[in-house]
């Protein structure tokens, strides 16, 4: 397994271990890091049908005998306060009152990662917790970083903390049961890296859009480990987003967080990202900071890949209702990541909401 390790403040650090059909070394992984005596395993009803038993198994035979295992309903729809309330009561109720020094750990993709991320933050004022990430949109992005939360009144992330792992433990193996949707939204992401900090990442993807797409592990691979060196370098210069260092990842979510609540989840975060990042390349190329045939290679990749660039499912007036909620806003006014060229980044303020409206009515479908 190769291993990338997060080194935080305060001598804290996790390691991201990568491998493929490496599942199984999980429970005795986790036993030599003595971080845990009991484990609770959250995941959603599509993964836990393909991999819990397996889970429970190996976690039994390293010597967690005592283990419970709670399912939520698969999707955006489920990262809400009755899933977090109903698993909250679950693992009171495997706790005891005893505290066994519980375990969780969140097998699945962003959604539980999530949501049992925030029920570890949230459980006896905090307890580890462990990533194991089975889509590739967790693989480079939401399974590190620590931001752990649910979605409220339909707004994206709104109830949340920062409560880090203590491991993320890869098999890339587990990637081979998603489907193409799932593939489509993992590598928005990517696209993203590839924009805001390493444009050659941007080029292997456009070489290599077809291998990806049919699942090739060996092309896979290098993008999984290259996206969470990327991440892990800006999490540990910014670790709770106070630095204006961390915010560079948000390049394609303000629009991009308010379309997937106005479209009532009908996009998948991935396809919400990619119209949020056209967007955002439109908005930089009206104010003239970035140039219109980068912007329209991006767009071209995205359209390749098969992900969305332009909007459907909901209305102009509830997307600029549901940016007024965005959390990075300040003073009443949308920050923005904007690109300058691949590679660079601005955050922006001051743009006129009349700007905003243009734009976002020439991407509607």
């Amino acid at each position: 397994m190769k291993t990338i390790s997060i080194n935080l403040n305060k001598n804290r650090a996790y390691d991201i271990l990568i491998g493929r059909d490496n599942l199984g070394a999980i429970g005795t992984q986790l036993k030599a890091m003595n971080v845990g005596e009991s484990i609770f395993i959250i995941t959603d009803s599509k993964v836990g049908g393909l991999y819990a038993e397996r889970l429970i198994d190996i976690f039994r035979k390293a010597g967690f005998h005592d283990t419970d295992l709670a399912r939520f309903p698969h999707g955006e729809k489920s990262k809400n306060i009755k899933t977090y309330t109903e698993l909250m009561t679950r693992l009171a109720k495997f706790d005891g009152g005893f505290n066994k020094n519980v375990l969780v750990v969140n097998l699945g993709g962003g959604v539980p990662g999530d949501v049992g991320g925030f029920v570890a933050a949230t459980f006896n004022r905090g307890v580890n917790y462990v990533q194991i990430p089975t889509t590739l949109l967790a693989n480079v992005d939401s399974g590190i970083g620590g931001k752990v939360g649910i979605d409220f009144h339909n707004i994206k992330n709104k109830v949340g903390s920062f409560h880090q792992p203590v491991l993320v433990f890869v098999d890339l193996s587990l990637l081979k049961t998603l489907n193409l949707r799932e593939i489509r939204s993992g590598l928005a992401e990517v696209v993203k890296y590839g924009v805001i900090a390493d444009p050659p990442l941007l080029g292997y993807v456009e070489k290599h859009v077809k291998d990806i797409l049919a699942l090739n592990l060996d092309v896979i691979e290098p993008i999984v480990e290259k996206s969470y060196r990327l991440k892990a370098r800006i999490v540990e210069q910014d670790e709770k987003d106070t630095r204006g260092i961390r915010m560079v990842l948000n390049y394609g979510h303000t629009i991009g967080h308010a379309v997937e609540s106005a479209a009532g989840f009908k996009y998948s975060h991935g396809e919400s990202v990619s119209i949020g990042m056209v967007c955002a390349n439109d908005l930089a190329c009206e104010i003239g900071i970035f140039n219109r045939p980068e912007a329209e290679r991006i767009e071209t990749l995205l359209s390749k890949i098969g992900l969305p660039v332009k909007i459907a499912h909901c209305k102009l007036a509830d997307i600029i209702r549901f940016l007024k909620h965005d959390k990075k806003s300040v003073n009443g006014a949308n920050r923005f990541v904007l690109p300058v060229k691949l590679g660079k980044t601005e955050i922006k303020s001051a743009i006129p909401p009349e700007l905003i409206k243009k734009v976002l009515k020439k991407r509607m479908a």
